[in-house]
């Protein structure tokens, strides 16, 4: 078996085998009515016809379409966009697919080139359920591809395989890129500074010192380059703003936990954080200062891990080359190696036994649009109350033939509308009353996997409501019509009765 590990054909066979098992579980249909890409699509279809309200106001919404809005995405919808139209949602999950693993493979050779090929191995499989964790197309998903990417250039830098101009070129206009496509733009400048600080301290790449201190201005000063200038580019600190409305994916692993404790993956990404946390104690014992920038960068994104699960899968990808550096010193021995390889190799076999594949499948969920194809051939009109979830959805469906009352970008509305408007209507019969008297609710599109503890009793009282019929239902959607308004015809050749109905409580 030592034998074996040491050959260079089974070691390329080793990582391609990480490469289609991460591809097999990214391999996710989409569930276009719980998912934001439906709304970044038109996003870029709009912007590319010259509608540029879309990157300063809440456009889509008729509640309050005034509302200032950084659009600091808006280059990810031109990007989805344009793949949208030469391969459609299958094109769109094959390109996220093969960014997400040139990303790991960066992530890979960023930790082989601190270690070797066995402790990289072993690294990458430990990180592989946390890679997986958010499969959704994503604008993130170009965030850790540039924050992998960034990494692997400056670490080259340093280690002097690779000119400084190829860096310079790369790296500013990456950043350009980046601060157009996602919030976590800021993590650019964060790593020149990191490995500007990591050259002083170690002595390494000292040539190359002038380099990273230019590049770091540079890279702070091209985030100005975009739609909202000084604006766009503070928009992280908006991170710290309250926004009104508790999003899953921003709650802490342990709240999770305590809410899904079938879900692995949460528990397994403490396991992770403390085994990222004993590499940082192993540096700091060993290297005592020299080790500053990669324990800061370690711990900062330990700690966001632990804070918002959103950010489990850029810890993943950041785990593989960091816990490489911390672990390298103790693999020098023969016998370790072996052995960082056997876990790496047993892990694969362990992952495919325990998380196999569920039916790997790109493009759109089955049957997934026909709620909106029955909206648009009965002729339906709003003003519809729709729920968060399914917002953006019916933007890409519906587009300006029809405004939404809430979409999924919380940071589109003032917060008192969450906490005021929205939560109470489906709380409160009364505020509900209020509020549908005064826009004036002809239908009423909700996403039925609502998991808020306002979503579900709202569709019970709906449902036992006689003023409101529901008139289509299916896996994803439920859609009511209020009696007596201009969509009568359609409640009466479709409303569905109330034994259809199981209600629970």
């Amino acid at each position: 078996m030592f034998i074996i590990l040491r050959n260079q054909a089974f070691k390329i066979l080793l990582l391609l085998s990480c490469l289609v098992l991460l591809a097999l579980h990214l391999a996710v249909p989409i569930n276009l009515t719980a998912v934001d890409i439906g709304r970044h699509i038109k996003n870029g279809e709009l912007i590319l016809k010259g509608q540029t309200q879309v990157l300063y106001k809440n456009f889509y919404s008729f509640t309050y379409p005034d509302y200032p809005f950084i659009n600091h995405h808006w280059f990810f919808g031109v990007i989805s966009y344009f793949t949208f139209c030469l391969g459609g949602f299958e094109g769109l999950s094959i390109f996220y697919i093969i960014l997400l693993l040139l990303t790991f493979l960066l992530a890979f050779d960023s930790a082989r080139r601190y270690s070797n090929f066995n402790l990289a191995c072993f690294c990458s499989v430990s990180s592989l359920l946390l890679l997986i964790s958010r499969a959704e197309i994503r604008p993130e998903g170009f965030s850790v591809f540039f924050t992998a990417l960034d990494f692997w250039l400056l670490q080259r830098l340093l280690q002097r395989s690779i000119s400084a101009w190829l860096v310079w070129t790369i790296i500013p206009i990456v950043q350009i890129i980046w601060v157009n496509t996602h919030i976590f733009f800021f993590l650019g400048p964060l790593l020149v500074g990191l490995f500007l600080w990591q050259a002083k301290l170690t002595g390494e790449g000292k040539a190359g010192l002038g380099v990273l201190k230019r590049l770091l201005l540079v890279t702070v000063c091209v985030n100005l380059i975009n739609p909202s200038g000084l604006w766009g580019m503070l928009t992280p600190f908006n991170g710290f703003k309250k926004f009104g409305y508790a999003l899953a994916e921003n709650q802490s692993v342990f709240f999770m936990i305590h809410r899904f404790p079938a879900n692995v993956i949460y528990k397994y990404d403490l396991l992770a954080a403390l085994m990222m946390i004993a590499g940082i104690v192993l540096a700091l014992r060993r290297d005592g200062k020299k080790a500053m920038p990669m324990v800061f960068l370690a711990g900062l994104i330990t700690v966001a891990t632990f804070k918002a699960v959103r950010l489990i899968m850029p810890f993943g990808f950041l785990f593989i080359p960091l816990s490489a550096y911390f672990y390298a010193p103790y693999i020098k021995k023969a016998w370790v190696s072996f052995a960082a390889g056997f876990v790496g190799f047993a892990g694969i076999i362990l992952f495919v036994c325990l998380m196999p594949p569920a039916h790997p499948q790109v493009g759109l969920m089955p049957n997934v649009n026909v709620s909106a194809e029955f909206y648009k051939q009965m002729g339906l009109r709003g003003p519809i109350f729709s729920n968060y979830d399914i917002g953006g959805y019916l933007i890409y469906h519906l587009g300006a033939q029809e405004k939404v009352f809430v979409d999924n970008r919380q940071e589109a509305f003032p917060p008192e509308f969450f906490q005021d408007v929205y939560i109470p209507m489906q709380e409160k019969p009364a505020v509900w009353n209020a509020m549908s008297g005064k826009y004036g609710f002809n239908v009423i599109y909700f996403y039925r996997h609502d998991i808020t503890p306002w979503g579900q009793g709202f569709l019970i009282d709906r449902v036992r409501d006689p003023a409101w019929a529901p008139v289509f239902v299916d896996d994803y959607a439920i859609i009511f019509v209020r009696r007596g308004s201009i969509n009568q015809g359609v409640i009466d050749h479709f409303e569905l009765p109330q034994s259809m109905f199981k209600i629970a409580r």
